[in-house]
């Protein structure tokens, strides 16, 4: 079990009662923007939805311990431990466990308004998309050939870099968009994508398929690999770089691919070419 699952154990065992899940969303948030120890190395990150800060791997992480029986549902919005199970913490770090403790004693008995009135008053760049209160407005991106790739991010940390730089379609270029990581696989990332009102589009004959890849290992050099996509790829799929370039002219995109690091990766010669055919500069988005 992942620590930031036995977090979510650790949460509902010191608030000693059936937790709704409003409440438990709201204090993961706090331990990630309000504590020093940030949840610890891989907690969850978060977006704007429809009641302030959500997140969707913590959400889906939460489904598969009540699947597993770890937690057990007590009506139909609250969840609490099963008592007839034993639970491993340990690789919990006691400063995170301290942080938990302090959140419970803090916020575990407020009424979900005014729960819900802290978190919106002191972190207002999270109510962009709320159907309660929008405290801010959502940004808009000036048009330029943006890129960012997924690596060694999770998913909603992903997400929230596209709503808070005011990204408004992604153009994911991966030949094959299969990821194990939960959020990345093409039909669950248009799905979450939706949920923020961003548009998605595929263009598979803009990647580089997997058997050429694997020829060039990640930590290698890969310039012979973009160099012969280059003269191959770009040469002949003309039309869709055409497309593309017809996509980012008309709203802030994205292209999307794994890669962190944008020089080794196919999309930062795509956005060469995009951008030659736009005027628009390139600009490679990441999370610090």
């Amino acid at each position: 079990m992942l620590n930031r699952q036995k977090i979510l154990l650790l949460m509902l065992r010191y608030a000693g009662r059936p937790v709704q899940r409003i409440e438990l969303m709201k204090w993961c948030f706090l331990l990630r923007h309000e504590s020093e120890t940030r949840g610890g190395n891989s907690f969850y990150g978060f977006v704007p939805y429809l009641f302030g800060p959500f997140s969707f791997a913590m959400y889906q992480e939460i489904e598969k311990l009540s699947s597993t029986n770890y937690v057990v549902c007590h009506g139909e919005r609250d969840w609490k431990l099963n008592p007839d199970l034993r639970y491993d913490i340990s690789g919990v770090s006691t400063g995170v466990e301290r942080e938990i403790m302090r959140i419970i004693r803090e916020f575990g008995g407020l009424s979900n308004e005014s729960l819900l009135e802290y978190v919106y008053q002191h972190h207002p760049a999270y109510t962009v998309n709320s159907e309660r209160q929008k405290l801010v407005s959502r940004k808009k991106a000036k048009l330029s050939v943006y890129t960012a790739g997924y690596e060694g991010v999770c998913i909603d940390e992903f997400l929230n870099l596209f709503v808070d730089t005011g990204i408004e379609r992604v153009i994911d270029v991966r030949s094959n968009p299969i990821a194990r990581r939960y959020g990345f696989h093409k039909r669950t990332f248009a799905r979450l994508l939706g949920h923020l009102s961003i548009e998605y589009q595929h263009f598979a004959e803009l990647g580089i398929q997997s058997e050429v890849r694997r020829l060039y290992p990640p930590d290698g050099d890969r310039k012979d690999m973009f160099d012969q996509y280059e003269a191959i790829t770009l040469k002949h799929q003309v039309t869709s770089i055409e497309e593309v370039s017809q996509l980012v002219n008309q709203k802030p995109s994205v292209l999307v691919c794994m890669e962190g690091n944008p020089s080794n990766c196919h999309r930062s010669r795509l956005a060469n070419s995009v951008s030659q055919l736009t005027g628009l500069p390139i600009v490679h988005l990441g999370i610090n």
